[in-house]
């Protein structure tokens, strides 16, 4: 599948993931669709049949890569039925491109800040929160691979 086919069906899940109901109505700002989109590609290119994957004993899973701490920073969304206290709600959540979603849209909201020191909330605010988390987001990210996808995505 063509990245830009990717990035548009990312962008028609993400469009539903900003409309369902129990997420908050006013979004920081800079928090669009083509940024959480970019952050998908960034994270993983979209791929929708990726593995979990290990690094330094944490596990990253979904087309954004998100761990089980990240995952619940962000309220810990489940599938419609799930519980987040059944073993394997945070697996089966991550690897559904909404619901991952959704625990992204849920972590910004949580954390925004001015991670990049330019005085404005923007989508770059956003990745490094995303890449680095709420406590680490000041770090530098120019030079990481992560960064230079999602920088070609968003200035496209």
């Amino acid at each position: 599948m063509g990245v830009l086919l990717q990035f548009l069906l990312t962008t028609v899940f993400v469009a539903l993931v900003f409309s369902q109901n129990d997420l908050q109505e006013e979004f920081p700002p800079g928090w669009t669709e083509k940024c959480i989109g970019c952050m998908c590609e960034a994270s993983s290119g979209c791929n929708q049949t990726l593995e979990c994957m290990e690094q330094n004993e944490v596990k990253y899973c979904g087309v954004f890569l998100l761990s089980d701490v990240y995952w619940q920073d962000a309220g810990t969304p489940v599938l419609q039925g799930d519980d987040p206290n059944r073993i394997g709600a945070f697996e089966r959540c991550v690897r559904d491109p909404y619901c991952a979603a959704r625990a992204v849209n849920q972590y910004i909201q949580r954390y925004a800040k001015d991670c990049n020191k330019d005085r404005v909330l923007s989508c770059d605010d956003y990745v490094r929160l995303h890449y680095f988390g709420e406590a680490n987001c000041e770090r530098p990210i120019s030079s990481l691979p992560y960064y230079r996808v999602f920088r070609n995505c968003i200035s496209s």
